[in-house]
């Protein structure tokens, strides 16, 4: 798959949405696309459209981690579209670039889509099939971006990552902090994401981190520190559990798998080792059972 920006191409399939959190429902559209791109001999092109103007309260997914996501199901082409600076209203965009400059000759989503019989209108005159398919479910609901959203910020992670079918992660690279944590045994990697990130309520998480093609089980920190230096920063700062090198400026993928509990503020440094060998303990144990 190649990201690209928006050229002229001709006889496409496309889907085209906001893709944020990478769910289910969005998983199951884009293997269908990329299953009938196949069959048929088709380029096939995912457009991610956002508007940089709604994105105060975070997206589940920058774009750089939608082609993460994307990458490994067989679609041909990725591309990401900001919505404002192209200028473009609903009608236009199907117009100009879905049916114009990309060519497409099908379109998939989903049966439930808002303005389903709208599109079916514009595309008919171009000779654009308008293929759909079923909601995935969750619980018998309608898998959404909201509905993962909403689980997010009630720090159910184990059901975020049933309604994405992967976990929820965290794509940056590894910036100086002010290596507090060498002070208490626990050395940690600092996580800097894009200013629109949606970071997890403050608190404490058993996490896995991918680095340079390894793995490695972790104790993250989300928030600010009350027993460190009480500056009201918040930070993302992981101890990799047997790791040991130097990674400053390397990019790190954090996958957060379970909520342990919410920042707490201890009188000296002695209690904060003791509740994060805790910590630990439970890290370890949930994130065995999961191999």
């Amino acid at each position: 798959m190649k990201q690209m920006n928006i050229e002229a191409m001709r006889d496409t399939y496309v889907a085209f949405g906001s893709f944020d959190g990478v769910h289910q429902g969005h998983l199951a559209l884009l293997k269908a696309l990329s299953k009938k791109g196949k069959k048929d001999q088709k380029t096939t092109v995912v457009v991610s459209c956002y508007f940089p103007s709604d994105m105060e309260e975070g997206v589940l997914t920058t774009e750089e981690e939608k082609e993460y996501f994307i990458e490994n199901i067989g679609i041909d082409c990725f591309i990401s579209c900001n919505m404002e600076e192209e200028g473009l209203f609903r009608e236009t965009f199907l117009t100009e670039v879905i049916l114009g400059k990309l060519g497409a000759k099908a379109i998939m989503t989903a049966e439930h889509m808002n303005g389903l019989e709208e599109l079916k209108r514009v595309a008919e005159p171009y000779g654009c099939e308008v293929c759909t398919i079923e909601p995935a479910l969750y619980k018998g609901e309608i898998i959404s971006s909201s509905l993962v959203r909403k689980k997010f910020m009630e720090c159910k992670f184990e059901e975020v990552t049933q309604m994405c079918g992967h976990t929820y992660i965290m794509i940056g690279e590894i910036v100086h902090g002010k290596a507090l944590g060498r002070t208490v045994g626990m050395p940690t990697a600092n996580l800097g994401v894009e200013d629109n990130k949606l970071k997890p309520p403050n608190g404490v998480y058993a996490t896995r981190s991918r680095v340079e093609g390894e793995c490695y089980q972790g104790l993250t920190n989300i928030g600010t520190r009350p027993s460190v230096d009480d500056l009201p920063i918040v930070t993302i700062e992981t101890f990799l559990l047997d790791f040991s090198r130097d990674i400053y400026g390397r990019k790190l993928i954090l996958e957060v798998h379970l909520f342990i509990r919410g920042v707490q503020k201890f009188d000296n440094l002695e209690q904060v080792q003791k509740q994060v060998q805790e910590d630990l303990t439970q890290v370890k144990d949930y994130l065995n059972s999961l191999s």
